[in-house]
């Protein structure tokens, strides 16, 4: 009667397959690795992994690891939201931050309205000169004391908002690029109709701007301004 090898399939007449040696006592056939399913394998390396002191990683194991390095990362970034290397804003924010800077004579706070390429020209410019950063912001702003007083505060109101086409958005990077020699990426921009009521010591007045904003990385930042006089109110 034919037998058929357990392992190549092929027909032998003897006690063992003489084509690879299936059967054959205390010889391992090296055909027979061939025909191994994964499943063989992996349990003949986790058992040589036991047998070396090794355990196998789980599958569960493996999901707590996951779990690990997503808390990590997360505390990571919540680490650099909290210390504003990453900065979440909406796009008003900025705005405000640009006209009570102003107010309060504080150039950290109003270049950080601002892309990184506009406040390095203005840091450049306190360098060249030897100012110092209050000193460069009231004199920046000086026609406003000189209508308001000594000094004054905001109320910043933002209303109409106009979303910038892909076209005009890509029309700002280039104009980006030409007058700060960086290239940039705005992800979104709008023009928005901000008022502005500047109270002083001696006089109020209300100014109205269109304020450009665009959205870079993550945050909002204000790359135009065109302003006009609107009106007084004492």
């Amino acid at each position: 009667m034919a037998k058929y090898c357990k392992s190549c399939g092929r027909e032998y007449k003897g006690d063992f397959c003489e084509h690879c040696g299936y059967g054959k006592n205390q010889e391992k056939s090296k055909q027979f690795d061939k025909y191994k399913s994964n499943r063989q394998i992996k349990e003949e390396k986790i058992k040589r992994n036991a047998e070396g002191g090794r355990k196998p990683v789980s599958g569960g194991r493996i999901a707590l690891l996951a779990l690990m390095i997503v808390a990590v990362t997360a505390l990571i970034v919540y680490g650099l939201i909290k210390a504003e290397v990453i900065k979440f804003s909406e796009k008003t924010d900025p705005i405000a931050d640009y006209f009570e800077a102003i107010a309060e004579n504080d150039y950290d706070k109003y270049v950080s309205s601002m892309p990184e390429a506009i406040a390095e020209t203005y840091d450049e410019y306190i360098e060249k000169f030897g100012l110092s950063k209050d000193t460069f912001l009231k004199e920046s702003y000086y026609d406003y004391y000189e209508i308001l007083g000594d000094s004054f505060t905001v109320e910043v109101k933002c209303g109409d908002e106009v979303e910038l086409g892909g076209a005009e958005i890509m029309d700002a990077e280039d104009s980006f690029k030409a007058n700060f020699n960086r290239e940039v990426e705005f992800r979104k921009a709008f023009k928005i109709y901000t008022e502005v009521k500047f109270v002083g010591s001696e006089k109020t007045e209300t100014y109205f701007y269109d304020v450009y904003v665009a959205k870079i990385g993550f945050s909002w930042y204000v790359v135009s301004i065109d302003d006009y006089y609107e009106n007084t109110e004492g």
